[in-house]
């Protein structure tokens, strides 16, 4: 009976721990080839790295745990917002970095931030109050130079980052004056569904017995059945994704309440979610809405889960992301 072939660090050529193989994986971004590398048929294979080289190689840049995209200067105006983008689940903050570049182009400020356990901060432990510390950190820290202000700032969530955002944006509802929420119509709290409670008991099961490199490989089987096609090597499989905290990320799912935390909310909220995504409670989070003026559903026909990153709706998106930040500061 041979001995296993031992994997080897596809940047260095150093032999991996097990550890090392399991944890530290993606799938390299060309940027001298964008168009072919962030073709999901064409550039698929997950490669391990040392750490070291995985820092390297990642499209997300590890100097630094969150990203200021500035509005480009001919375009700002009395009217900049400053939306701060909060990834998904097993994401990092380089999920939002194609749009905030879009959204620099109409003027607007965006603030990138990676959540405990994710991209920068996966040695920091995964709650849903310490991802409320995490935003508030950042805030905090650019209020005055940024001259941040409650009314010039919005809430972005995709996923995860919106579901964690209900609690987030109770907190510190003193911060913001809107919020866009993606990808969180299904009630995935302690009153869910038994469908979407299965679902979460599912993915945490397999969640203790999966490494990082091969959740990810999971994930990328599922992305690439969907028909999202827009930046998904640099904005998530070239980072590395990051399910090291993926039990912590479905107890604080489990846990979100956002019925009790909408009503509380002082500003108007925007949804947006694909057709073909769950979305069992998307009708019911917009009736909760304090400020029903400027609350609005937008559900893109056609799109799934990863609709963020379908070629087919990212140009009306990014508008309606700019209208509704607009119309918060008239």
């Amino acid at each position: 009976m041979g001995c296993m072939k031992p994997k080897i660090c596809h940047k260095s050529g150093e032999v991996l721990t097990s550890e090392e193989a399991g944890r530290y994986a993606l799938i390299p971004f060309d940027a001298s080839n964008p168009d072919e590398s962030n073709d999901l048929k064409k550039n698929n294979t997950v490669y391990s790295y040392t750490k070291e080289c995985f820092e390297e190689v990642s499209t997300l840049d590890f100097s630094r745990t969150y990203d200021i995209v500035e509005p480009s200067t001919s375009t700002s105006s009395s009217k900049t917002a400053t939306f701060v983008m909060v990834h998904g689940g097993g994401a990092s903050r380089q999920m939002f970095q194609a749009h905030a570049k879009i959204l620099a182009e109409k003027g607007h400020r965006s603030i990138l931030v990676d959540l405990p356990g994710h991209g920068t901060l996966t040695e920091a432990k995964l709650t849903l109050e310490s991802c409320a510390e995490t935003v508030k950190s950042v805030l905090d820290e650019n209020q005055e130079s940024l001259k941040l202000t409650k009314a010039n700032t919005i809430y972005v969530g995709a996923s995860f980052g919106a579901y964690t955002g209900f609690y987030t944006m109770d907190k510190l509802k003193d911060r913001f004056c809107g919020a866009i929420l993606m990808d969180c119509g299904q009630n995935v709290g302690p009153d869910c569904s038994f469908k979407a409670s299965a679902g979460l008991w599912f993915l945490k099961m397999i969640s203790k017995n999966m490494s990082n490199a091969s959740l990810m490989g999971t994930f990328k089987d599922v992305t690439a059945k969907s028909p999202a096609d827009w930046k998904l090597i640099e904005s998530t499989f070239g980072a590395g994704m990051f399910f090291d905290s993926a039990v912590d990320q479905v107890e604080v799912l489990h846990s979100v309440k956002p019925a009790d935390h909408i009503p509380n909310l002082d500003f108007p909220i925007l949804f947006m979610n694909g057709s073909e995504d769950y979305r069992d409670s998307e009708k019911l989070w917009l009736s909760l809405c304090k400020v029903q003026e400027g609350s609005s559903l937008k559900v893109f026909e056609g799109g799934d889960h990863f609709f963020t990153h379908d070629s087919r709706f990212v140009s009306e998106m990014m508008d309606m992301m700019d209208t509704f930040a607009k119309d918060r500061m008239n």
